[in-house]
C-alpha cells in the first residue's frame, strides 16, 4: 500500500473527530442510575443540605430515582455541585441549605443538560451534512431523458416550420441578395400573398401548428398567448 493511498481526507479526519465527540456527549447525555441519584444525595447531605420533611426517609432514593428518570446523569451532577456552592440563590424554587424536591430537582438537573444536547444535535447534523448521498442515479436518468426528448420534439417542429418556408420561397430567391429583382418580371400582383400559393398555404397552415407545439414545449407561453402573438 503506498502513502497516498493511505492518506485520509480533510473530510474523513473531520467524520472521525465529530464521531468521537458525539460519543462522548451520548455517554454524558446518558440517563441517570440509582447509583448516581444516591450519590448526589450524599454529596449534599455531606455538605450540609437537609432532606425534605415531607419524603419518608425509607422512600427518598425510589421517589428521587423516580423523578429523575430520564434525565442526564451529567445534568444532575452540574445541578447538585451548583446546589451545594449556592449558585440557585435567585431561584424562588430553590430553598438555600434544602436539598430540592425530586420535581424541582429534575427540572433543574434537565436545564444543566440543554448546552449539551444542543451541542450534540449541532454535531449530528455536521455529520450528516459531510454524508450526503449523491442524488439518486435513476432519478437523473430519468431527467436527463425527459429533456431529450422535448430538445427532440422542438427540433422535428423548427425543421416542419423551415420545411414549409422553403416550399413557400424557392432557395434561389434567396441566394444572392445582392442581386436586384426586377419586379415587373415576376408575375406576381398587388394582391397576390404567399397564401395564395399552395405551397405557401401549406407553410401557413403547418407553421400554427408547429408553433403551437413549439409553445407546449415552455410552459411559460400559454396556446392562448402564441395565437394572439
Amino acid at each position: 500500500m503506498t502513502h497516498s493511498s493511505m492518506m485520509i481526507s480533510p473530510a474523513q479526519a473531520r467524520l472521525s473527530t465529530l464521531g468521537r465527540e458525539i460519543t462522548a456527549l451520548t455517554e454524558r447525555l446518558a440517563s441517570v442510575s440509582e447509583a448516581a441519584v444516591l450519590r448526589s444525595l450524599d454529596a449534599m447531605q455531606t455538605a450540609g443540605m437537609t432532606m425534605p420533611p415531607t419524603i419518608e426517609p425509607r422512600k427518598i432514593v425510589a421517589v428521587y430515582h423516580y423523578a429523575l428518570s430520564g434525565v442526564p446523569a451529567f445534568g444532575l451532577s452540574a445541578a447538585t455541585q451548583k446546589l451545594i456552592r449556592g449558585d440557585y440563590a435567585a431561584n424562588p424554587n430553590v430553598l438555600l441549605g434544602t436539598i430540592p424536591k425530586p420535581p424541582v430537582l429534575a427540572a433543574l438537573a434537565r436545564a444543566e443538560a440543554q448546552s449539551l444536547r444542543a451541542d450534540l444535535a449541532r454535531k449530528r447534523e455536521m455529520v450528516a451534512a459531510l454524508t450526503q448521498r449523491p442524488a439518486d442515479d435513476r432519478r437523473s436518468a430519468a431527467s436527463r431523458s425527459r429533456v431529450r426528448a422535448l430538445l427532440q420534439s422542438f427540433r422535428q417542429a423548427h425543421a416542419a416550420v423551415k420545411a414549409g418556408w422553403e416550399g413557400a420561397f424557392p432557395r434561389g430567391c434567396a441566394e444572392d441578395a445582392s442581386v436586384p429583382i426586377e419586379w415587373g418580371a415576376v408575375d406576381i400582383g398587388p394582391g397576390d400573398t404567399a397564401p395564395q400559393n399552395p405551397a405557401a398555404r401549406g407553410a401557413f397552415r403547418d407553421g400554427p401548428a408547429a408553433g403551437a407545439e413549439l409553445a407546449d414545449l415552455n410552459p411559460s407561453v400559454s396556446r392562448e398567448t402564441f395565437h394572439a402573438a
